[in-house]
């Protein structure tokens, strides 16, 4: 029962044994809409022990959630960095599918955002995604996951499919795209790469909704991959913007005593590539 529904208990007609349990929830809107059409689903008679537990277990897991919630509210009142609707909804799905935090590490800005709390530190400035990013980026630790990745994401929007020509990119009718990147579907050089993102990940939090748990690349090997990335040479806008990040992660490691830790992540990423 997803936590955003609730329970209704119905009181039965005069003479009748006992009241009845429904739980009421709302289906997945499309796109960036709010709640989907609301149901409601027959739980059982309401003196029934077994009931009695289901609805017990969904009012603990109800709490929890308002009270996460309530934290995540107060961080990004305190300036802390969120992902935008669309992105937290995709995360979301995601992560009810399983994802996060064992079997896939988030990539991109989504995970840029989380490095404040990762390090303690603020960032002064923000570098945003490019137009072209896609909203949401993952390498998958657990290839034998990919199956189940276009169902989630059709939880939120029904009109998410696969591109025809590559597969590990999803783009939904309104343009919205997810790219998902196994070891097995990547070139040697963009395994190296990706190997090295999800090789010792780190455990965050993605501000949307009560915090979604995700792993993340470390800050060393995130910033290590944004350099080779403008290395390449993607255009001005793209090196810009992973060499934005890439300095304000050294500054953040150095600013926490880790100054060793980029240097190691870059010889990595030298003996990987057998330079």
């Amino acid at each position: 029962m997803p936590e955003n529904g609730s329970i209704l208990v119905r009181s039965n007609r005069a003479g009748a044994p006992a009241d009845h349990a429904y739980y009421q929830g709302y289906r997945p809107a499309a796109g960036d809409a709010g709640r989907g059409q609301r149901y409601a689903r027959y739980l059982g008679r309401a003196d029934d022990p077994d009931v009695v537990a289901r609805i017990a277990r969904f009012q603990r897991v109800k709490t929890v959630r308002a009270e996460r919630a309530t934290t995540v509210s107060a961080l990004i009142g305190a300036g802390m960095p969120r992902p935008d609707r669309i992105t937290g909804r995709i995360i979301e799905a995601l992560a009810r599918a399983g994802l996060f935090p064992d079997h896939a590490v988030l990539l991109g800005e989504a995970a840029f955002q989380t490095y404040d709390g990762v390090l303690g530190v603020r960032f002064p400035k923000r570098p945003q995604r490019t137009r072209d990013d896609p909203a949401v980026e993952i390498a998958l630790r657990d290839p034998g996951r990919v199956g189940g990745i276009l169902d989630a994401l059709r939880t939120m929007d029904p009109s998410f499919a696969s591109g025809p020509e590559d597969l590990g990119l999803c783009r939904s009718a309104t343009g919205v795209q997810v790219a998902v990147v196994g070891l097995d579907q990547a070139n040697d050089e963009t395994s190296d790469l990706t190997g090295i993102l999800i090789d010792n990940p780190v455990q965050s939090l993605v501000l949307h909704g009560p915090g979604i748990p995700v792993a993340v690349p470390a800050p060393e090997r995130h910033a290590v991959h944004a350099l080779t990335e403008a290395r390449r040479g993607a255009g001005a806008c793209v090196n810009r913007v992973c060499t934005e990040r890439a300095r304000h992660l050294v500054e953040a490691l150095r600013a926490i005593g880790r100054d060793p830790a980029p240097t190691a992540a870059i010889l990595e990423a030298a003996t990987r590539n057998g330079s």
